[in-house]
């Protein structure tokens, strides 16, 4: 992730301002479920397996599934046919791997008097494989689902049978309404949440829960991909892509657009209204070391006659360098910092020059991050799920954010964040003002920062540099959730100095605190508790607001 990180800072800022703002489009491939769902490998050696055990069953059909076999292997595995034959009931598929490309082909091939779809569903059972519910999200699902918490990824696409972003956020979200699942042209009729993902290759969970509706809507085969640029029960599926992709630019994680179908529907916006090259804010851009072939013909019908003249040049800025997870998690960390400095700067109470230099110190903090986690992805959700999501609680106060796993700073864009009044009155201009001065201060060496645990953020150790040891400070927004902090076991009966900084204007906390309890537990160290009014009120400069932080943390 660090140096995805890196890379979409220095060359591809425009991407990072589109998803803070929510104005990309999001199409999901298998690559952000490799490691989650069977392979497709696996889906076809079920599919052989079967045939080789119905043909061998002795039932009255079982010479039809044996043909179905036979005409698998003369198509696509020759050299197992003598083996198959010698061996028509021990026989194991072997060198599978060709096939991973021509799976929608070997899925196609019909059994005589079953359904079209038989070996799909039936020889696979892919409903059963993808629609599991113990299939287990893996981080790339818990970013996305942390994106669309965040509410900057609101429109989706997904080529994806399994539901593992619809269960990421179900896990980290306090309601199950943020995201709308569209398959069925009925399904936008109830739509309840603020986020949509069309699945235009069909759900399995949706089929296995309701296979009247949802069976005939999978697409995995030859003649079900061409069904859905040609058949006119698939049109308001095409022309819902098409129409998004006309309006929106693309960012392309883990699909290699191979299915013609994607093509078809491509090459139908820009024919409606081609995307003009632009080498500062491509319009589609794939989460890939380098554009794969097949992504080529998407730039080279989507750019026209652009694609012929700027050739190099879109090949080589329409590729991010990096694959889904390492992008998506470089951009969830710059969608919190942009988020933070939109705060900041609602905020009015301080001058325009110290704003400046608490986004510098919001940076720091930021690049702290990248730089703990930068190497792994599954880490860096878990700290967002457990530490940072600790820190936001307590600062809201948990009644404020509901039972939910993951806290988002604000549900919405970063433009709403510039103009929206509930910045302000939920104290998040404050927040960002806190979280810019811990970071400006370690940045001029004033202080160090770190966490107790990387599941307690709440609690930060900030100490004096070359000191041996520090003061825990805890930053909430008002009374209420400093009473909060107050009736915690830390506070109450810990052994850390502690320093409670209350960022909302008005009496501290300690009057209508349970105080009586502080030095019950043994070995009870300081507790201070600090008004942000006391040292942000006339503040001169950075150096003044420091000093006056110092001071009243007792550092």
């Amino acid at each position: 992730m660090r140096e995805a990180w890196r890379s979409l800072k220095a060359n591809h800022s425009q991407l990072i301002e589109d998803v803070a703002d929510g104005k990309r489009l999001v199409w999901l491939g298998s690559g952000i479920s490799r490691y989650q769902v069977p392979d497709l490998v696996k889906l076809i050696s079920r599919v052989l397996r079967f045939l080789r055990d119905r043909a061998a069953s002795g039932e009255p059909d079982a010479s039809n599934h044996g043909e179905a076999l036979l005409e698998i292997l003369d198509a696509h595995l020759a050299e197992e046919r003598q083996r198959y034959l010698a061996d028509p009931i021990g026989w194991e598929p072997a060198a599978l791997e060709v096939l991973r490309e021509r799976y929608s082909q070997v899925l196609g091939v019909g059994v005589a008097g079953k359904p079209n779809d038989y070996l799909l569903i039936e020889g696979a059972g892919l409903p059963i494989l993808y629609g599991d519910p113990d299939l287990e999200p893996g981080p790339t699902h818990k970013i996305l689902a942390m994106l669309i918490s965040e509410g900057v990824v609101t429109t989706l696409a997904s080529g994806n049978w399994d539901g593992l972003v619809e269960k990421a956020l179900a896990d980290i979200s306090a309601t199950s309404s943020l995201l709308d699942v569209y398959v069925d042209v009925n399904d936008p009729r109830d739509a309840q949440g603020h986020a949509e993902i069309a699945k235009f290759h069909g759900c399995a969970v949706l089929a296995l829960n309701d296979s009247v509706r949802y069976r005939d809507k999978i697409i995995a085969t030859t003649a079900q991909i061409s069904r859905l640029h040609g058949d006119p029960a698939y049109e308001h599926m095409r022309d819902h892509l098409r129409d998004l992709t006309t309006r929106t630019r693309s960012l392309v994680l883990g699909l290699s657009v191979q299915d013609s179908d994607l093509l078809t529907i491509f090459q139908a916006s820009a024919s409606r209204s081609p995307w003009p090259w632009d080498d500062t804010h491509p319009a589609y851009l794939f989460a890939e070391p380098a554009v794969l072939p097949s992504q080529r013909d998407v730039l080279e019908v989507a750019y026209g006659d652009d694609y012929g003249r700027e050739r190099p040049s879109i090949l080589q800025k329409s590729a991010l360098g990096a694959y889904a997870g390492p992008v998506t998690a470089a951009l969830l960390i710059e969608v919190l910092a942009s988020k933070l400095a939109a705060a900041l700067q609602q905020h009015q109470n301080l001058p325009m020059n110290m704003l400046q230099s608490l986004e510098r110190g919001i940076r720091r903090l930021i690049s702290r991050i990248v730089i703990a986690f930068g190497r792994d992805e599954a880490a860096l959700a878990d700290f967002l799920l457990d530490g940072y999501s600790d820190f936001l609680r307590t600062y809201l106060g948990s009644a404020t954010v509901g039972a939910t796993q993951y806290v988002p700073f604000a549900r919405g864009t970063r433009s709403q964040i510039r103009t929206g009044f509930a910045v302000v009155a939920m104290g998040l201009d404050l927040l960002a003002v806190a979280v810019g001065m811990i970071g400006f201060g370690e940045e001029k060496n004033r202080w160090r920062v770190s966490l107790h645990s990387e599941e307690k953020g709440s609690r930060i150790l900030v100490s004096r540099r070359r000191a041996s040891t520090g003061t825990t400070l805890v930053v909430v927004h008002g009374a209420s959730e400093a009473i909060d902090v107050m009736a915690s076991d830390d506070w109450i009966s810990g052994h850390d100095d502690m320093v409670l900084l209350q960022m909302k204007l008005g009496s501290l906390a300690s009057t209508r605190s349970p105080t009586g309890r502080i030095g019950r537990g043994r070995k009870v160290r300081k507790r201070r508790e600090v008004a942000w009014s006391e040292i942000s009120d006339s503040v001169i400069d950075m150096e003044d607001l420091m000093v006056r932080f110092e001071t009243g943390a007792g550092l």
